[in-house]
């Protein structure tokens, strides 16, 4: 990463380097080794961290050219810093639900990369570029989601304002950082005075091949140009969400281990009318399909009411005895009733003919559920077809190579190779044009 940082221009003294969130200074050794090696002056540099323990071990290295802070990089204070030649590190990935309320306040006051369920590492390129001076470069290494997900989407768009050059994007092995699954990429910005809109950037994938693309600048996912899929042939003018009626995961109760049970252990007391069939994501995959021996116990009615206790029979003398531990959840704080689910069940989409498949997959399977019977556990996803829309010729294109391909440009990674497979990512998913023509036709 440092030869990176170096590799169009060599460092002299009166040069800048800065580090946020320098931890115990191996960026700050590593330009020292390689000024050394290739025989260059020393910038200045300044490491800035907030870990006291961090900061000792720092110090303790005897680095020559930076010197070391103990500052809140996303603090005000940082404000009158003044710019930097060069901008290296590995910023923290500090999710929202690390975060108590005074920060969340302050971050979302402060940044306009602090939106959704942002993580501090946008917030760092952010405070970064805007202390970047003119030519400067910048390299991050940060997980890769900030390419695809929703949340990141402020930060697509100032890497890629007219000012602003994404030169490079390296994919790292994704067990780079030990104990932790992280997908790593390097990032190499650079502060441009070319304002020209159509840049390219270098992109390694994790296989080693390499290719170049022009990013998106409106914010969307980069997901298909860093992928290097070619998709522009599959837009026919509709989506996989204009052709069905819902795309949802299934249902999380708050106590499945009270809910969920073998059919054969349904207790006496429990009415037949209050069971449901349901399924699991590693079910699906158990039982090839749907039909598993599997059951919620839902006091739900077809229409998606909570039942009345009046109403449960001696289903609430069952509910009763796990009464405990149904009022100790967090939807039963929030307001809801002590035997009602985390999430209200959508009844009349859920109890219809529909597909359903797992949230997480490597090789994305799709199942029909014909007879419209089953509730959904959280781990599966399901989609309800249009009227006159064969279900079976839906699963066939969704298993197709042109469908799974556009699934593996857009959707988001998880571990060893497999893929999220959320609805706001497959609503878009283009659809056959003669299933575009009848949805405008009904239009």
């Amino acid at each position: 990463m440092v030869r990176r940082l170096f590799r169009d221009d060599a460092p002299t003294s009166d040069d800048r380097v800065l580090y946020p969130g320098c931890g115990t200074a191996p960026f700050a050794a590593a330009v020292e080794r390689v000024c050394n090696d290739e025989g260059w002056e020393y910038p200045s540099g300044l490491g800035v961290e907030t870990n006291p323990e961090h900061l000792t071990e720092a110090r303790a290295r005897g680095l020559q050219h930076v010197e070391f802070e103990n500052q809140d990089f996303l603090g005000d204070d940082m404000l009158d810093a003044g710019e930097s030649e060069y901008i290296v590190g590995n910023p923290p990935y500090v999710p929202i639900e690390g975060l108590d309320e005074d920060e969340k306040t302050r971050y979302k006051a402060a940044f306009n990369t602090a939106v959704g369920r942002f993580d501090l590492y946008l917030l760092f390129f952010e405070r970064s570029l805007s202390m970047l001076t003119p030519g400067g470069v910048l390299s991050f290494v940060t997980p890769e989601k900030y390419e695809y997900v929703d949340t990141a989407t402020p930060l697509r768009r100032l890497l890629t304002k007219d000012d602003v050059h994404v030169e490079e994007i390296e994919h790292i092995d994704e067990d780079s950082f030990t104990g932790l699954v992280t997908f790593p990429c390097v990032t190499t910005v650079r502060r441009t005075e070319n304002t020209a809109n159509q840049r390219e950037t270098r992109v390694t994938l994790r296989d080693g091949t390499t290719h170049t693309t022009t990013l998106p600048t409106d914010g969307e996912s980069w997901a298909s140009q860093v992928r290097d899929a070619d998709l522009e042939d599959m837009t026919t003018g509709a989506t996989l969400g204009d052709v069905t009626e819902r795309i949802s995961p299934g249902l999380a109760t708050g106590a499945d281990k009270v809910f969920v049970m073998n059919r054969d252990d349904v207790p006496d007391d429990v009415n037949d009318e209050w069971v449901r069939p349901t399924v699991s994501g590693s079910q699906l995959r158990e039982f090839d399909g749907p039909r598993t021996d599997s059951v919620f116990v839902c006091p739900y009615t077809e229409d998606g009411d909570l039942a009345d206790e009046d109403e449960l029979g001696t289903t609430l003398n069952w509910l009763e005895s796990h009464r405990e531990r149904l009022e100790d959840r967090s939807c039963v704080e929030g307001g809801k009733k002590w035997y009602a689910w985390h999430e209200t069940p959508p009844m009349g989409d859920i109890l219809q003919p529909k597909i359903v498949f797992r949230d997480i997959a490597k090789e994305p399977r799709f199942w029909p559920e014909h007879e419209g019977d089953i509730v959904p556990k959280h781990s599966v996803y399901y989609a309800v077809p249009q009227d006159g829309l064969p279900m079976d010729e839906l699963i066939e294109y969704l298993t197709s190579p042109e469908a799974r391909m556009w699934m593996e440009a857009h959707c988001q990674k998880a571990h060893n190779g497999y893929y999220r497979l959320q609805s706001r990512v497959l609503t878009d998913l283009p659809v056959p044009a003669e299933w575009a023509d009848s949805f405008q036709a009904t239009l």
